[in-house]
């Protein structure tokens, strides 16, 4: 019975995991016919994901503990209101991190690599996706508390409109459809910034009274 308790949170959070590893891979595939220099520059403009987990994860696996014994005692509207309160406190900080990043992208890129016209097109990655890591911050940290209160759907729908928005939608705006005329690279960099807003927009969504509550219970504090 335990086992499979751990595996209905812990099978799924590894999935969302490998999911949000596939949308990178996915986009980086959808990026190589334009030649190296955009897939070297979408790699570091995702450096910033992966510079920004460890911050939200500090966070959240705090929430994990803290949401689960409230959860555990019965305490929803308590739960509720630590995952909100940390979730508050990552959005301040990558938010302020992301909007950085895109109000000085270059200086970002030069960290990574001296190739101008990679610099210059990690720059146009970044003006996009730099403003969106606020969400990403919020969305990561309401993930780990929604692994406490056992609550995993929202997470799930999160990353799979990630996935979608980022990948389908970025090459819709990439390419155009009809005759509409596509945005080229930057329509793939708004694709993954929409995807990144949508994913910490749901993820939050899902912490809310009528999800966060007691399984047979018609009501929530």
């Amino acid at each position: 019975e335990l086992f499979v308790r751990i595996l209905q949170v812990g099978a799924v959070a590894s999935g969302l995991a490998a999911l949000a590893n596939l949308t990178t891979g996915i986009v980086t595939s959808q990026l190589r016919h334009l030649g190296p220099a955009t897939v070297a520059a979408y790699g570091i403009a995702a450096r910033l994901e992966f510079l920004i987990i460890p911050l939200a994860w500090g966070v959240g696996s705090s929430l994990t503990a803290l949401v689960g014994g409230a959860v555990g005692a019965g305490d929803w509207a308590r739960a509720r209101r630590t995952a909100w309160l940390g979730g508050t406190l990552t959005f301040g900080t990558t938010a302020l991190i992301g909007l950085t990043v895109g109000a000085l992208p270059e200086q970002f890129a030069r960290l990574f690599t001296h190739d101008a016209d990679v610099v210059a097109m990690a720059a146009r990655a970044l003006r996009y996706t730099g403003p969106a890591f606020g969400a990403f911050g919020l969305g990561m940290t309401m993930y780990f508390a929604a692994m406490g209160a056992r609550r995993m759907g929202a997470p799930v729908l999160a990353g799979l409109a990630r996935l979608g928005i980022a990948t389908g939608g970025g090459w819709l705006l990439a390419n155009g459809l009809g005759g509409w005329v596509g945005m080229g690279p930057e329509g793939h960099f708004l694709g993954v910034a929409l995807g990144i807003a949508a994913y910490g927009v749901i993820s939050s969504a899902g912490v809310r009274p009528a999800v966060w509550r007691a399984p047979h219970s018609r009501g929530g504090p």
